[in-house]
């Protein structure tokens, strides 16, 4: 039985989350509170791995527990649904007994009683047919009741007969076992036929990492009396891979023969840990035994042949201890079932970025190849680029509870946000193949350098040289470490900043800096918008802020030089516009240069017959000097082949 679809419905935060798609490794992202954890505890009840019972009073939504407490008993509220793809010999199994799946699949509900309902089509004619027919009843007998085309029909003829229990004992045995509805017979021969093949849902929420020692005998001393710690579960996952059997390592005569055995798996379980762990340096896992004051201890040691030495195993970094521990639990698991479908909670949380994704493949093409595995993560780098589709989006709300959707346009950004962050981080890994690097101090400077120089670009003004990479940086003190990361040389790499010159920052050796403040023709700090003409900025604020002006009283609707000509006028513009909005009130009074940058980016086009030509000549002066740092100004590439400025336009 293959899950394609699951439903929570009625559990703590939630109400009913919808119908959630599943893939083979399904990503579940959302805000903290937001419900992921619920989602998967409540999509383990289905058919859970460990004895779980419903507390309706703790477990039913607080909010509607009132209205539900003097009727859970008597008609209890459905828990998770799941909708199954059956295989060949499960239709057989079922049609066997007159079942038939609706539109391909059949679906399984868990309610608060603990009752498992099954829901699929029933042709009742050949269900009474088959349930007849297991009875020894005479030919007439049966034949009149095979009769029935239905099963109400058939449950009050057999209610509608006497029956002598000495003479008719498989007749009173038909009476006993008939279902007294359709929906009654449903959950019979789901029973009989699909209960034995549903797939246990296991979710895991705890990583333990294993012990660096292992006492064999207290271990196994643990396991009989049912008190295995979180570490002997480990344990067993480890020794299971190796092929190995505690209690032959406990019993064996010859421990030399036994540690033989040792070194072997060790390098058994090097190999197939290692291969999802880039970081290992030639790592290799070392089990070891030793006998103190008549206990067999085993060790767990870590060697880096490069040096020779070996450590014990909880002097490794966290991370790599829990990716090991982790790698262990899983790896069993996937030898051991089959079919089963795996909830685990933020795994990876302890991870290096790159090994998260190295993880994440280790989900996906080992434990989720024969198993559906369901995760939650905060990280982009444990949501795979391709996949990315898949996603499901976890959100709360105070009139829905925590629903699960498909489409990021329905939640708000901070739930999208890791989505997004994985383009975000696709889109920088092509920075890697380019060396012209182009750094500026902020996402505003950003926009508004690439967006003029996009409704330049039909004029003869100077632009900047598509060859350039813009890329926003904050502090021009992280500029060694830009170059360093995407390994630049030297005259690869320019930087813009705002004013002429920058205190208590040298540029770096190889790196040309230009001041935005020798192109503009004002006194401070200029920024880049001083190098676009006023007329041509005050219209662009007006447009970004046309609501708050017409909201204001004794404010122009739109500005111009005029309207603040009396405010510090050989000042930067952005200054000016703050002190504006401040002694007018206008929106909250206060100026955000990126507003109206984030308005231009998205509204590039009304803008095309706006450039002015003070326009033109300032920023073409600024475009020119950061052209000649690389090359002659007639190597400026107008073809529309750029990379990544043109990627980002849409050029």
């Amino acid at each position: 039985m293959n899950p394609q679809h699951v439903r929570a419905r009625n559990y703590k935060s939630i109400d009913d989350t919808g119908w959630i798609e599943l893939d083979d490794l399904t990503c579940l992202i959302g805000k903290n509170e937001a419900g992921k954890t619920v989602v998967m505890e409540a999509l383990e009840r289905l058919n859970p791995a460990r004895d779980l019972a419903f507390e309706p009073y703790e477990d039913y939504p607080r909010h509607r527990w009132p209205e539900y407490e003097d009727r859970h008993e008597a008609d209890p509220d459905p828990v998770v649904s799941v909708r199954f793809e059956l295989d060949d010999d499960e239709r057989a199994a079922l049609r066997d007994r007159g079942g038939r799946p609706v539109d391909g699949l059949v679906t399984a509900t868990r309610d608060y009683a603990g009752s498992l309902n099954w829901e699929f089509d029933l042709d009742e004619s050949a269900y009474v047919d088959s349930l007849v027919g297991e009875f020894d009843i005479d030919a007439e007998t049966a034949d009149e009741l095979a009769g029935a085309d239905s099963v109400t029909e058939l449950h009050a003829s057999l209610a509608n007969r006497e029956i002598d229990d000495d003479g008719e004992s498989g007749l009173a045995a038909l009476k006993a076992a008939a279902p007294s509805s359709a929906e009654a017979a449903v959950d019979e021969v789901g029973s009989e036929t699909l209960r034995s093949e549903l797939p246990e849902f296991r979710y895991v929420a705890e990583y333990t990492t294993l012990d660096a020692e292992i006492d064999i005998g207290a271990f196994l001393d643990r396991r009989e009396a049912g008190d295995a710690t979180a570490s002997d579960r480990v344990f067993e996952s480890l020794l299971s891979i190796a092929g190995l059997d505690p209690e032959r390592l406990r019993d064996d005569d010859d421990w030399r023969t036994t540690l033989t055995t040792l070194e072997a798996a060790s390098q058994e379980v090097t190999e197939a840990a290692t291969g999802y762990w880039s970081q290992a340096d030639d790592l290799d896992i070392h089990l070891r035994g030793r006998e103190e004051d008549g206990a067999r201890i085993l060790e767990l040691r870590v060697e880096n042949p490069d040096h020779g030495v070996t450590v014990e195993f909880d002097r490794r970094s966290q991370g790599f201890r829990w990716f090991f521990s982790t790698f262990c639990t899983l790896y069993d698991i996937r030898d051991r079932s089959e079919g089963l479908v795996l909830l685990l909670d933020e795994p990876g949380l302890h991870l290096h970025p790159k090994a998260k994704r190295e993880f994440r493949g280790f989900l996906d093409r080992e434990v989720a190849a024969g198993n559906t595995v369901v995760y939650s993560t905060h990280s982009p780098f444990m949501i795979d680029v391709d996949r990315a589709y898949q996603t499901k989006m976890v959100q709360k709300s105070s009139d829905d509870g925590s629903t699960v959707v498909s489409d990021p346009s329905v939640v708000d950004e901070y739930t999208r946000y890791p989505l997004r962050n994985v383009f975000e981080l696709d889109v920088m890994q092509t920075l890697v193949s380019r060396s012209q690097l182009l750094l500026v101090e902020d996402g505003t400077t950003y926009e508004l350098l690439s967006n003029v120089s996009e409704l330049l670009e039909p004029t003869d003004a100077p632009v900047i040289d598509r060859r350039w990479t813009v890329l926003p940086i904050g502090r021009l003190e992280n500029t060694d470490t830009v170059r360093a990361v995407f390994e630049t040389a030297d005259n690869e790499v320019a930087v813009v900043h705002d004013g002429t010159a920058v205190d208590e920052w040298t540029p770096p050796s190889g790196v040309t800096a230009v001041g935005i403040g020798d192109h503009a023709r004002v006194d401070g700090r200029a920024t880049v918008e001083d190098v676009l003409s006023e007329a041509f900025y005050l219209e662009l604020v007006s447009r970004a802020y046309a609501a708050e002006l017409s909201e204001t009283d004794d404010v122009p609707d739109a500005l111009d030089p005029e309207a603040i000509a009396d405010v510090a006028p050989s000042e930067p513009i952005v200054e000016r516009l703050a002190r504006y909005f401040d002694d007018h009130g206008v929106g909250d009074g206060s100026f955000d240069r990126a507003v109206p940058a984030s308005y231009l980016q998205r509204n590039r086009d009304a803008f095309a017959d706006v450039v002015d030509m003070d326009t033109r000549k300032q920023f073409g002066s600024l475009s020119r000097t950061l052209n000649r740092t690389l090359g002659s100004i007639e190597d400026v590439d107008r073809s529309g082949s750029g990379g990544f400025l043109s990627s980002i336009l849409g050029r």
